[in-house]
């Protein structure tokens, strides 16, 4: 089973020795070859299993989003993000009955967060 990567948005930012601020991150992410997307979710809306070549990041900038990763469920609040391995079948939902507003990643070629710079800790902690 593929785990997936759970971070705060905090430890990214330090990673990257950046601000803790969407653009400063977006920003930080382009420079290392990272294609991003905003997306916004309305209540209720399921994305159906499926999986990418590449690792896939995914910061929540408001509401929330529960993932299924591999048969493990992983709620992302707003200020959180989760790292998807490259080839992880995964779906998503957003939970709460709000709109979720993220920022998506894809890296530019398959590799392992921690080749693409981040050193910061993994966080089990969930609110």
């Amino acid at each position: 089973m593929t785990q997936p990567a759970y971070y705060r948005v905090e430890d990214v930012a330090s990673a990257l020795r950046c601000e803790p601020e969407p653009e400063e991150i977006v920003a930080a992410l382009a420079e290392r070859d990272y294609r991003i997307f905003e997306a916004e979710q309305p209540p209720g809306a399921f994305v159906p299993y499926h999986a990418h070549e590449e690792e896939e990041t995914i910061i929540v900038l408001g509401g929330r989003m529960q993932f299924n990763v591999e048969e493990e469920l992983v709620p992302v609040g707003k200020g959180e993000m989760i790292v998807i391995r490259a080839e992880a079948v995964h779906s998503a939902a957003t939970v709460g009955g709000r709109t979720a507003r993220l920022l998506i990643a894809f890296g530019a070629e398959k590799r392992p967060a921690k080749e693409a710079g981040w050193e910061g800790e993994e966080d089990d902690a969930r609110p």
